[in-house]
């Protein structure tokens, strides 16, 4: 019977480590695999014959078989799929980063396991425009949104508004470091009467600003939905977003909450239509009390909530990572009942 775990992520990963914690206080098997480190201190052999798939992933202290996987999730991997090499390098550390590229992405669709979650799924639901869209089908409230680099669009795009503020935000929460150096761009409101021809640089996206009572950071895992009272609007910092104040410390103010029944259904609904079993989510809670969907982070962090508010979230995972396992156990005690 299957019964190892295997976490893709990186040596940095405390969201990793608390799970793996839990998983081996629990007795069950992990295998942590570090992508940066292969080929140079781990090995992965698939063999196939006969249509029929087999292998293998060794480092230096453990090896874990294809058939003895029974969930894989994959957290963090240093953007192993978003960097691509040049085709036409000649470099030789190019060379090889193709090849093991090309090895890990078989290792993931060659696995036939439980995913949390396969990262071709993952990167579907990084999508914004698609995530507004299959929000909006699930049954949850979305903005009105523009997705553009061209000031003429994104011009009639504000005026439309008339008297409401226009919000805008970057399409990926990605650092900058420029002149003025390290910044994290979020989302901010446009002032009155300003210029636009900026945004033909990039992208951006633009949604009436929507007022708020509170917001919510949602993290469902399987089908349970835990849900985080975030008083963004108790501090200027944080009234825009509340990523911009001290949200591991004093100044961001938190509570478990609990989401009515037919908000959660529609998380739920959302998931599935994306395929995954686990994400975060970010609403805002107006002050006429309507729950608006703002974006989706399929890979999401979430250990905080844990650690600042005590939502199970660890052990959920472990559940989650568990279940085939545990369903496997209990088919064989039925077997032989």
């Amino acid at each position: 019977m299957a019964s190892t775990v295997l976490i893709i992520t990186n040596d940095h990963d405390e969201h990793a480590s608390a799970v793996i914690e839990e998983l081996r206080a629990r007795d069950v098997p992990v295998f942590r695999f570090h992508p940066e480190e292969f080929p140079s201190a781990s090995s992965i052999s698939i063999e196939i014959d006969n249509a029929r798939v087999q292998g293998a992933i060794q480092n230096a202290h453990h090896r874990v078989d294809f058939d003895d996987v029974c969930a894989a999730w994959y957290r963090r991997s240093r953007n192993l799929f978003r960097d691509p090499p040049s085709a036409t390098s000649e470099r030789l550390d190019e060379y090889v980063k193709a090849q093991s590229n090309a090895t890990v992405t078989a290792l993931c669709d060659s696995l036939q396991t439980l995913w949390v979650s396969h990262p071709y799924r993952l990167r579907r639901a990084e999508v914004k425009a698609l995530q507004l869209v299959h929000a909006s089908n699930a049954g949850l409230m979305t903005p009105h949104t523009l997705i553009s680099n061209d000031p003429v669009r994104a011009q009639a795009f504000v005026d439309s508004l008339d008297d409401r503020e226009c919000a805008i935000k970057p399409l990926m929460a990605i650092g900058v470091t420029d002149d003025h150096g390290y910044r994290l761009p979020l989302t901010t409101t446009l002032p009155r009467g300003h210029t636009l021809d900026s945004v033909a640089l990039a992208p951006n996206m633009f949604q009436p600003y929507i007022e708020k009572d509170f917001e919510l950071r949602c993290v469902v895992i399987g089908d349970k939905v835990f849900a985080a009272k975030l008083h963004s609007q108790a501090t200027d910092t944080t009234r825009m977003d509340w990523r911009a104040g001290d949200w591991r410390g004093t100044e961001l103010q938190q509570e478990v909450f609990d989401l009515p029944d037919h908000v959660k259904a529609a998380i739920l609904r959302l998931m599935d239509s994306f395929g995954l079993n686990f994400a975060s989510l970010d609403m805002i809670v107006t002050p006429d009390g309507d729950f608006v969907f703002l974006e989706l982070n399929p890979n999401g962090q979430w250990l905080w909530l844990e650690i600042d508010l005590g939502v199970p979230l660890v052990a959920a995972m472990a559940d989650l990572l568990t279940s085939k396992r545990t369903a496997r156990a209990m088919e064989r005690v039925a077997e032989h009942a």
